[in-house]
């Protein structure tokens, strides 16, 4: 379980990577990047920004990840200068795949219902 100081750096790292992709990142690869979480090792040495594209291929999520990888230097400067922490953490930029695994249970549980509505039909007709 993280520590209390972890959860906040890790929320406070999230609110200013957000911040700064929608109003200081001009690279247009960050264009739509979404930030999902942030997990902080207990030392406060490390953080883990899990990221997704808000849409896109995935040729636009490579980029979209390239990008990150050239801009974690900016980043991380930027939490250093702007947050009260000891130390900059080291940052790494990981892709999120909840939100596509979101998507297809939700495909999987349309599908399911549609086939238990066309059963329902069927019996009625019989």
């Amino acid at each position: 379980m993280a520590s209390y100081r972890a959860e906040r750096a890790s929320q406070q790292i999230h609110q200013h990577v957000t911040l700064l992709l929608t109003r200081e990142v001009a690279d247009p690869r960050l264009a739509n990047v979404n930030v999902t979480r942030v997990e902080m090792t207990g030392d406060l040495r490390h953080a883990k920004i899990f990221v997704a594209p808000v849409s896109g291929d995935a040729a636009a999520t490579r980029e979209m990840m390239d990008g990150l990888a050239h801009a974690t230097g900016f980043f991380r400067r930027q939490i250093a200068a702007n947050l009260d922490l000891k130390f900059a953490p080291e940052i790494r930029f990981l892709l999120d795949h909840a939100i596509e695994k979101g998507e297809r249970f939700l495909q999987v549980l349309e599908q399911v219902q549609a086939e238990q509505r066309h059963q329902r039909i069927e019996k009625g007709n019989e």
